[in-house]
């Protein structure tokens, strides 16, 4: 059973990095996240008050899904940048000059949050009406979740929403 869930490891690792390397350029899902101008690109596509960014990264996010359960027919995940503020979580996506905001909750708006974790990955699951998860990537490196940004990004929730 070991050397089985090995060589999927293997297999699984290989094709992500595989995929990874034939893409040189920056995926336009995510923008302008590697630059230094990204706090301040990003705050311009907020509509709202003056919010402070205290985390960034890229991420992928699961609509109406508690962990890693499957995804409801005909929904699908959705790949773009998390950015936690003083005030709001937000998810978005790069679509040609700014940021589109897909999700946005403010931490008063939690009724839930957990991390859900295996041996690979991490997911930070957060309700509100329904159940949101999302994985995190990291600002650098391939497109896969990067279980201990994971779950730094859970821990500045649980302490925003203390606060």
């Amino acid at each position: 059973m070991r050397n089985k869930f090995k060589s999927l490891f293997i297999i699984f690792s290989s094709t992500f990095l595989l995929f990874a390397c034939a893409s040189v350029s920056t995926n336009s899902t995510f923008g302008p996240i590697q630059e230094d101008s990204f706090q301040a690109i990003f705050l311009e596509s907020l509509a709202e008050e003056e919010q402070d960014i205290i985390f960034y990264s890229r991420a992928i996010w699961y609509p109406n899904k508690n962990g890693f359960k499957f995804l409801p027919a005909g929904k699908k995940s959705r790949k773009g940048v998390i950015v936690y503020t003083n005030k709001n979580i937000y998810f978005s996506e790069w679509s040609a000059k700014q940021y589109k905001m897909l999700f946005n909750i403010g931490y008063d708006q939690i009724k839930e949050t957990r991390l859900v974790a295996n041996e690979l990955f991490g997911r930070i699951v957060i309700k509100k009406d329904s159940y949101n998860s999302f994985e995190i990537l990291g600002i650098h490196g391939p497109d896969l979740p990067d279980k201990a940004e994971t779950e730094v990004a859970y821990e500045i929730i649980v302490k925003q929403s203390q606060s």
